[in-house]
């Protein structure tokens, strides 16, 4: 019997994470197309082409892409989200998006709810799982009001990480008293932020770990995925830093638990984080698309990519019976940076982090099969230090001279 043909991709959104699923199905044999902002790097990998009609921005201009006569000739292709913006697009309009490409096969309401951290601690709650403690609040007043129901220190979550994010640039504000809460609330809502306080879990980021799997029609997982954090920055708030791959049996019972409750279809991640206290892993967040970390996955022996791709289009799967324990994804810039904040407050030495990156290591950007989109990231790295290694000298000069 004739495998079928290997229809092209569409990678919509994302970074790091669409860099990896690029290179992976271009080195399948796979046609790969890239949708994004312009400023992501993975428009200069030489594994795919970038579609730019009319010229790339965002998701509004993705749709007109999409639905555009400049890309009938990708009818049929296989449509892969990698951002959270991805999936609202595709949640929204998916009806028209299906009559031209293939679909990831997710419930497009779960989607919208596992969007949205609130409903994902609903949905926890209600199949078992344990959740930090949290609470929604709609306005200033209502802060008021319920303030002796709170207990510090708390986080302020963004219902939408996304639309936080391009605000504050993390994933959360912290408040350990009433008065700094207050504030973060008040700014918020300010800017039309809706957010859920939820409890802060103590303990190091060595305490996160993470479940990945892919469910099918009937629920069944084709594989399963487990890993740690070292290290995060900023630390208890950042990206992750520094990964690695473990085999992590409680994780994998408690994830695969709560995709199944949920009725998850498709491509899931879910991040825990144990509670010294209890002794609990609580749910953190999770997310129905590929990850930062997908890379890592893919070096481990999970090819997670081709493995989407060629379920959505009848290709026989790769193997998934196992992957490599041990291995690291390392951020250098960015560890470095939590290493001398974790130095500072006298919770790691030197010698100990040179240590704990003496090994191989998987990088999330540079591979030397395909150099550009890491050198392009280095260039604006390097500009980005300069500016403010000019800013900064500027100041200094600007105080000198009024004292003067």
């Amino acid at each position: 019997m004739r495998a079928p043909q290997k229809v092209p991709a569409i990678v919509l959104g994302g970074s790091a994470n669409s860099i990896s699923v690029v290179r992976s199905l271009a080195r399948a044999g796979v046609e790969v197309y890239s949708l994004n902002h312009p400023e992501e790097t993975v428009r200069f990998s030489r594994y795919c082409k970038n579609l730019e009609c009319p010229p790339p921005g965002g998701p509004m201009e993705w749709l007109e892409c999409l639905l555009g006569p400049q890309t009938d000739h990708l009818r049929g292709a296989v449509l892969l989200t990698c951002s959270d913006e991805a999936i609202e697009l595709l949640v929204d309009h998916s009806e028209a998006l299906a009559e031209r490409y293939i679909l990831e096969e997710e419930s497009r309401e779960l989607r919208r709810n596992l969007l949205q951290k609130l409903t994902t601690y609903d949905l926890a709650k209600k199949h078992g799982i344990p959740v930090p403690g949290y609470w929604h609040v709609r306005s200033p007043e209502e802060l008021t009001e319920r303030m002796d129901e709170f207990v510090f220190p708390l986080i302020l979550k963004p219902l939408l990480s996304h639309h936080f994010h391009a605000a504050y640039g993390k994933k959360y504000l912290l408040a350990t008293n009433q008065g700094e809460l207050e504030e973060h609330y008040a700014d918020v809502h300010r800017l039309g932020i809706d957010v859920v306080l939820m409890e802060f879990i103590p303990g190091p980021d060595t305490r996160l770990c993470s479940y990945y799997t892919y469910l099918d029609a009937d629920g069944e997982p084709l594989f399963h995925f487990t890993k740690r954090i070292i290290r995060r920055f900023p630390t208890n708030m950042g990206g992750a830093s520094y990964h690695i791959t473990d085999w992590i049996e409680e994780v994998k019972d408690l994830g695969l638990a709560f995709f199944q409750g949920v009725g998850l279809r498709g491509l899931g991640n879910v991040e825990f984080k144990l509670d010294e206290r209890d002794g609990t892993l609580k749910l953190i967040e999770c997310n129905a698309r590929f990850t930062a970390a997908n890379c890592l996955l893919d070096a481990s022996g999970l090819d997670v990519a081709l493995l989407v791709y060629n379920h959505l289009t009848g290709h026989p799967l790769p193997s998934v019976d196992n992957y490599t324990s041990g291995l690291r994804l390392w951020n250098p810039v960015s560890d470095l940076f939590a290493f001398r904040e974790l130095y500072r407050r006298g919770e790691i030495t030197a010698v100990q982090w040179l240590r704990s990156i003496f090994y191989p290591q998987t990088f999330a950007v540079f591979h030397f099969a395909d150099p550009a989109p890491a050198l392009v990231e280095w260039a604006r790295l390097g500009r980005a230090m300069l500016s403010r290694r000019i800013e900064r000298t500027a100041a200094r000069v600007a105080r000198a001279m009024a004292r003067t």
